[in-house]
């Protein structure tokens, strides 16, 4: 069989993408620093909600004309005519705030706020080191971080994936106990249906790398479970699809079995960190039909520091992600160029904005190559770990619009990201960072 230069895209310090650079985690020393849950006090709001509250009650046909007037839905009132609540689009919403605001004989007007069981996720090492997770404005280590993805709120709202079948097609997961292998610790009471191994055959898709079990990780790592990390879409299932051998790298065959496996298996998403220079007719066919049978497909823009997408990300029917690092920039690693569609962090472990003593990669359990029963936390960096963030962004839109076509959750994550570089749509940030709780309502 020929195999093409296709490997798992961890960002590496070398000119390649076979191993991944990464940082071992030491949770002892985690939990001498004790570091506190910084999140408590950042409001989370509701992404199109307006409380407005009259000096003077207005009548119900006065309110319904005036909603009339300006194109806002009346979607609540308050009890004994203390409030009133108008819906606006997410973009405007700050805008309708202001102008209520300002109007005669409003008293006040502001955002409704969210409240929430749990406002951050129980596992310790929520606080300070996935910030690429977290809200606007929410700190880390003291640092305010303006570019994770929001996943905070979109719990807040409801969204954690339920029902969504997301493929990992990757180097496996560590997800059962077999032979030599064990399931990871922080995916103890997840969900797996329907393994493939593409590599082997044997119906085991074991991961052999690490790399997968990481992306993984991001996307349903158990979570408020008082262990470790938290995943995104928490209460997805996952389908572990290895295309990609122990060394990180397949043929573009066994990945296009491994989406096509996918599409045939109920898999609504599929999360693909991996590229290489040439693509080929089998995989785009394959990722073609998946899409047109209504699977969102994810994958990396690659890590070659220059313009160009890697492919499967080069072709149109992908969304094509690329990476950023704390500070919303795009690190030096990233592919770029015509077709990206949006980035995530995939951390940059050069620098340490943050000052929390690591460098800013993406926190995740998987376990050191050659290892696959002995996990730890490791911070990886590259557009490897900024695709399985938007895949897990896509199931959190499917849980809540069911109904949605492959194209409308893609245009649902479009619209509602966090701008970037030139107004608008650019070829190094695409539409912008992913906004999973303003995904959630488009």
């Amino acid at each position: 069989m020929h195999r093409f230069a296709v490997f798992a895209l961890v960002a590496t310090a070398l000119p390649t993408f076979v191993c991944a650079q990464a940082m071992p985690f030491a949770r002892p020393q985690i939990a001498v620093r004790g570091f506190a849950n910084d999140h408590s006090s950042i409001p989370m709001l509701s992404p199109d909600r307006v409380v407005v509250r009259y000096r003077k009650a207005m009548s119900e046909k006065a309110l319904d004309a005036l909603a009339e007037a300006i194109g806002l839905p009346i979607v609540d009132r308050g009890l004994n005519g203390e409030f009133v609540v108008f819906r606006a689009d997410a973009e405007s919403v700050d805008s309708w705030t202001e102008w209520f605001a300002a109007q005669p004989g409003v008293e006040f007007a502001e955002r409704d706020p969210i409240a929430s069981t749990t406002v951050a996720p129980t596992d310790p090492l929520w606080a300070p080191y996935q910030w690429n997770f977290y809200n606007y404005g929410a700190l880390s280590n003291g640092r305010a971080t303006n570019y994770g993805i929001q996943a905070e709120a979109a719990w807040a709202a409801g969204a954690t994936g339920t029902g969504i079948v997301v493929a990992v097609i990757d180097t496996g997961i560590a997800y059962e106990d077999f032979g030599a292998f064990r399931k990871a610790t922080d995916l103890v009471g997840r969900t797996f249906v329907s393994p493939y191994d593409a590599v082997t055959g044997d119906g085991h898709a074991n991961d052999e790398n690490g790399h997968g079990t990481h992306c993984a990780g991001t996307i349903g790592q158990s979570t408020n479970n008082a262990i470790g990390c938290a995943g995104v879409a928490h209460n997805c299932t996952l389908m572990p699809i290895r295309s990609l051998d122990a060394t990180g790298s397949g043929s573009l065959t066994w990945i296009a079995n491994g989406v096509t496996w996918a599409k045939d298996h109920g898999a609504k998403v599929a999360s693909m960190s991996l590229g290489g220079s040439a693509g080929s007719t089998a995989l785009q066919s394959a990722v073609t039909a998946a899409v047109n049978a209504g699977m969102t497909v994810c994958a990396a823009t690659g890590n070659t520091n220059r313009q160009g997408l890697q492919y499967p990300a080069a072709y149109s029917q992908t969304i094509a992600v690329g990476a950023t690092r704390f500070d919303g920039n795009r690190p030096r690693y990233s592919t770029y160029g015509t077709g990206i569609d949006v980035t995530a962090p995939g951390g940059d472990t050069s620098v340490d904005q943050n000052a929390d003593g690591y460098g800013d990669g993406i926190l995740q359990q998987t376990f050191a190559a050659g290892t696959p029963a002995t996990f730890g936390y490791y911070f990886f960096q590259g557009t490897s770990m900024a695709t399985p963030q938007v895949a897990a962004v896509a199931a959190l839109v499917r849980s809540v619009r069911p109904t949605y076509t492959a194209a409308q959750v893609r245009s649902a994550i479009e619209t509602s990201c966090k701008d970037r570089g030139s107004a608008g749509y650019d070829t190094t940030y695409g539409f912008g960072i992913v906004n999973a709780a303003l995904a959630i309502t488009r």
